[in-house]
């Protein structure tokens, strides 16, 4: 009987935790019909400076995700600083237009970091969530993002991530190596130290690994990086170009271009690097590949038929279909909600950037006038759009949003960064 007993209670609070959930959702979807963003308003209980840190880093995440208005709550003196929904918070909430209230509280002991949060909605007065988080001391960031996740997938339903990082080549340390970065630009990091040529990483579905091509041992190989590890090995190594297409979404994919049986062709691999097909025949240049979201399908530039144009076939190198008609195209990247794949255009001398859509092929041109803006690459929920560009004189890594609004630098060192690319 006792344990009939506590699996009811367990169902209830699943069930009472899921009602929660779904009053958060709704009330999103609401504001999201009238065209108005949630005000949010994050208070941390505790005036420590991890507790702020916590706090800049996770508004900025919110900001990012264009859903929230950050409203400051701090110089509310009556605003309690304990973890309960007051009739003094839901005054104070409601007189300054918040509709959500998140409280938090940090300590710090023992070289970890523990955070406690509580979410409120404040027109009904209902807790929407309660998570409690844990990490190491010098994990700060990634228990920001951790935290700023959750926030959205509790109030909206949908998955952002904070935690994504960017890969890219930079002369910054002398030769081109490969360097990665938060989403934000922030946190940046050698990967690599061949002190040779590094070029066009690419990260594996799970964003535990990256692929690039170096001139390390004298030919143009793929090696790969192990996070975890913090080591680099050889991946293909065959005779003449070996360059990175893509990673199926699936892991169990790879495209690559070679050039060990003439012009330069697309092979597809095992994720273990066997070679299971030659996939293009063409006379010239078959090279870029990315995946379609479902794995079945990859879209890649070919010379074919003149000037380099966009291209889509299936995994199996049937079914192929041409995207585009005028101009010298170059380096797309499918979205990973697949409607849309963007890619480079030359306009003279330098490139642009254009986004076409997959079953009309309408085409729109996102940067126009600013430079050459090259490598675009996706965000992992599709919103974003990472390149580089040198309007500022040297290469930058920039971001924009789909309609080619919200052009801002993220990465801006001493040497060009180029090859930038998202992962997953």
């Amino acid at each position: 009987m006792k344990k009939k007993t506590s699996i009811i209670i367990v169902l209830f609070v699943l069930i009472l935790s899921t009602i929660h959930n779904l009053l958060a959702i709704d009330i999103y979807l609401e504001l999201k019909s009238s065209g108005r963003r949630i005000n949010i308003s994050l208070t941390p209980i505790d005036d420590s400076k991890l507790s702020a840190d916590i706090l800049k880093i996770v508004s900025a995440d919110l900001d990012y995700s264009r859903i929230f208005n950050i409203i400051s709550l701090l110089k509310e003196q009556q605003l309690k600083k304990e973890f309960n929904f007051t009739k003094y918070d839901r005054d104070i909430t409601v007189r300054n237009g918040v509709d959500t209230l998140i409280k938090f509280t940090t300590k710090l002991k023992a070289n970890k970091i523990t955070l406690n949060s509580y979410c409120w909605d404040t027109s009904s007065a209902k807790k929407i969530f309660d998570k409690d988080y844990s990490a190491r001391s010098d994990e700060v960031r990634e228990i920001s993002h951790a935290f700023s996740e959750d926030i959205i997938k509790f109030l909206t339903g949908q998955q952002m991530k904070f935690s994504s990082k960017i890969a890219f080549a930079s002369k910054l340390s002398g030769n081109k190596e490969i360097w990665c970065t938060d989403y934000d630009g922030k946190n940046l990091t050698k990967i690599t130290n061949h002190k040779s040529i590094c070029v066009m990483p690419k990260f594996s579905n799970d964003g535990k690994y990256i692929f690039y091509t170096t001139y390390r041992n004298g030919n143009p190989d793929i090696f790969k990086y192990d996070f975890i590890k913090d080591k680099s090995a050889p991946f293909l190594s065959y005779q003449g170009i070996n360059l990175i297409g893509s990673v199926s979404n699936d892991g169990k994919h790879i495209i690559a271009t070679l050039s060990k049986d003439g012009d330069p062709e697309l092979y597809l691999f095992s994720i273990t690097g066997n070679l299971l097909k030659r996939l293009t025949y063409s006379k010239g240049v078959d090279t870029a590949a990315s995946f379609s979201p479902n794995a079945k399908e990859f879209v890649f530039i070919s010379d074919r038929d003149g000037n380099p144009q966009l291209f889509i076939m299936d995994i199996d190198g049937t079914n192929l279909k041409k995207m585009t008609y005028k101009g010298y195209n170059d380096s797309p990247s499918w979205s990973p909600i697949g409607d849309k794949i963007v890619f480079t255009k030359r306009n003279g001398t330098a490139f642009d950037i254009y986004i076409i859509d997959v079953v009309t092929k309408n085409e729109v041109q996102l940067t126009k006038n600013s430079g050459s803006n090259e490598n675009p690459s996706f965000s992992p929920e599709g919103g974003y759009i990472l390149f580089s560009s040198n309007r500022n004189g040297k290469y930058e890594l920039f971001t924009m949003l789909l309609n080619g609004s919200n052009q801002n630098v993220i990465v801006s060192l001493n040497k060009d960064s180029t090859n930038p690319t998202w992962s997953p």
